[in-house]
């Protein structure tokens, strides 16, 4: 009665530790593998060494459980883990039934028959619970593999294939999120819609491949100027969107004036050292209760305006 009570008492405070140690937070200092073991090791040794202390009758039911043991230990453990369970758990009924005879409380015969039908038992189970171990970490690398591409998929549904920028159905998508949080009264945003002066010029004076890198330059250089909070697009061509998330228009119109310059001074075209590009903005803040259409319209009436008074330029939408 004693031992059972140890048993039991040990195999509870197991389960109120798994549920107290593998929450997310937690899960780091205290291993929920180390736990699955433990828990399975003590309840098949405590299985075998009740087994020995019942009639034989119940006895060959009990010995039934450990083979459960190891098939649970297969579903959460490495092969290795599982098998050393078994082999413990075999060991423990070899000293337990050998104390048994030896101390003249058993039929040799009669314990030799047991033990040597829960071996072949204990064999087959072990067998079988290997395989379930192997097409389980099969089955996990497998999904492994498929989040990753998941991943893979949604990361270039969201991207530009050329500038690596957000592309124009993403960047919809953050724009709507932003009028829900700003119409619920928290941080607004203001947009920058950029488009390069001249490109056309650039493609037709050295070719569609010096266009696509004064494109990929220009978006290292739109990133580099906002914050981490911020997003920044690609709509299409050479038109850029700006989201700055928490930004005033006088905010946005010192990080549009760092654009431009740092556009105006950098030699984006090799073939043409003396080449330098420059981008008009139109700026637009977010007025609560309005449209997502309507903020990007307005900051494309202002880029508008940009482009009609010299290019080169930033302009305030009203």
């Amino acid at each position: 009665a004693l031992l059972l009570g140890v048993w039991v008492l040990g195999f509870v405070a197991l389960l109120f530790a798994d549920e107290r140690f593998t929450d997310e937070k937690s899960r780091g200092r205290f291993d929920a593998g180390t736990l699955t073991f433990s828990k399975a090791l003590w309840f098949n040794l405590g299985v075998v060494l009740t087994a020995i202390l019942v009639p034989s009758l119940i006895r060959l039911l009990l010995l039934t459980l450990p083979l459960f043991g190891v098939l649970y230990a297969s579903l959460h453990l490495a092969r290795t883990q599982m098998l050393t369970i078994a082999a413990i758990t075999w060991v423990g009924y070899l000293v337990s039934t050998g104390t048994l005879v030896l101390m003249g409380w058993a039929d040799p015969a009669f314990e030799g028959k047991v033990f040597l039908a829960f071996t072949c038992m204990l064999t087959v189970m072990s067998y079988l619970a290997s395989e379930v171990t192997a097409l389980r970490v099969a089955f996990e690398r497998r999904r492994k593999r498929l989040n990753e591409a998941m991943e893979q998929l949604s990361e270039i549904a969201m991207r530009d294939e050329l500038t690596e920028l957000y592309n124009r159905r993403y960047i919809m998508d953050v724009l709507g999120r932003q009028k829900a949080l700003a119409d619920r009264g928290h941080l607004s945003f203001t947009l920058c819609y950029c488009d390069l002066d001249h490109f056309k010029r650039i493609n037709d004076r050295h070719g569609h491949q010096a266009g696509d890198r004064v494109l990929r330059d220009f978006a290292e250089v739109a990133q580099g100027v906002v914050r981490s909070v911020d997003f920044v697009a690609r709509l299409g061509g050479e038109e850029f969107l700006l989201v700055l998330v928490g930004a005033d228009e006088e905010t946005a119109e010192r990080v549009a004036e760092r654009l431009c310059e740092r556009t105006r001074f950098l030699a984006m075209i090799p073939e043409d050292p003396d080449y330098r590009q420059t981008v008009s903005i139109g700026l637009a803040a977010f007025q609560p209760g309005e449209r997502v259409e309507d903020v990007i319209q307005r900051a494309d009436r202002a880029l508008y305006s940009a482009k009609a008074q010299g290019r080169d330029q930033i302009v305030r939408g009203s």
